[in-house]
């Protein structure tokens, strides 16, 4: 048992090797997501682990905080065959539905964490070329109380 926030490098590389078939896929984390300046600029297809919120409760029989952490992806397409973006979503949907497919009830071997669950999508921009959606998860885990 670890006082560490939420390990996302063990989603990314999840994410890495349940979705190697996918030709050119890549994923990165949140200083990767971070360093992209304009939609045009992200190399699609790709997805960003992105922690986001920490909550606790506090477990007075362990000795422990459950911590609830929140992590978005957040999915990276490119298509320029239509303004309206349904090219782009129609092209985005399967990665999404892989995304969630190898996330949804998974939880790491070493039980760092406990299984993740999903909560909600949606667009977060999209250019008339790239699109971005952001799918928002979250599990549990504990931290020692002092």
């Amino acid at each position: 048992m670890s006082n560490e926030p939420l390990n996302t490098e063990v989603i990314e590389q999840r994410l890495r090797d349940e979705l190697a078939h996918i030709e050119n896929f890549q994923v990165g984390g949140a200083a990767d997501y971070a360093a992209v300046k304009d939609l045009g600029s992200f190399r699609c297809p790709s997805a960003f682990v992105v922690p986001t919120r920490e909550s606790a409760t506090n477990d007075e029989a362990r000795h422990t905080y459950q911590v609830t952490a929140g992590f978005g992806v957040v999915v990276a397409v490119r298509h320029y065959g239509s303004v309206s973006g349904t090219k782009a979503i129609a092209e985005a949907r399967p990665l999404i539905g892989a995304i969630r497919t190898a996330l949804v009830g998974w939880m790491p071997q070493n039980r760092e964490f406990r299984e993740c669950l999903w909560l909600e999508g949606d667009v977060l921009d999209y250019d008339a070329g790239t699109l971005l959606w952001a799918d928002a998860f979250k599990t549990k885990f504990f931290i020692n109380r002092s």
